[in-house]
């Protein structure tokens, strides 16, 4: 069968459906379950060449909102992509700071979202391999936080391109970390940047 993807413009994506994966059998089984569309998407996330990510409720499947607990990621450092299935933010970390963003939902357009500076994350690859407590931080674990808000229908502010991008917090090297930890913020937050 022949499977036909397009990315859903200008509409604020739905919640997946949560499937809650425990064990690494139900993952392969999930896997199995849908493995011709799973690789259709991820063949169609390595076409999306001004993207870092892809939820799968972005975009429609033969017309139909696909609506999998999956998202598609790029490698920031050899650019080769990869699906992630059943993902869960289990901890947020540091400072938590409005970004600007682009989206392929908001076409010439960028969004503005709070993301935490690092996150720890479980999920699964499509293998069916379980990753727990995984930490991603910075850009990295800013691109995980929006896939996963979409994933889970948050809904986005969405702004004119020409709007500024809001300031990153500016704190001392040597002031206490805005997070409350008590400690520095060069010991701290700083490290998660």
């Amino acid at each position: 069968m022949k499977y036909e993807f397009e990315i859903i413009p200008n509409e604020q994506t739905p919640a997946v459906e949560e499937i809650d994966l425990q064990l690494e059998e139900e993952a392969k089984e999930y896997i199995e379950n849908h493995r011709e569309v799973l690789d259709a998407f991820l063949a169609f996330a390595e076409t999306q060449h001004r993207a870092v990510g892809l939820a799968a409720n972005q975009c429609t499947l033969n017309g139909e909102r696909f609506m999998l607990r999956v998202f598609a990621l790029r490698n920031l450092l050899d650019h080769t992509w990869s699906l992630i299935i059943d993902p869960k933010i289990m901890s947020r970390f540091g400072i938590k700071e409005v970004k600007a963003e682009g989206c392929l939902t908001w076409n010439g357009q960028k969004i503005l979202a709070e993301r935490y500076r690092g996150i720890d994350v479980d999920y699964f690859d499509m293998e069916g391999n379980r990753h727990q407590e995984e930490l991603h931080k910075g850009f990295e674990g800013q691109i995980w936080q929006h896939e996963i808000n979409h994933l889970n229908g948050v809904p986005e502010t969405v702004v004119d391109a020409s709007t500024p991008d809001p300031k990153p917090i500016d704190v001392g090297r040597n002031a206490p970390c805005p997070c409350g930890s008590g400690k520095k913020y060069k010991k701290c937050c700083l490290l998660l940047i």
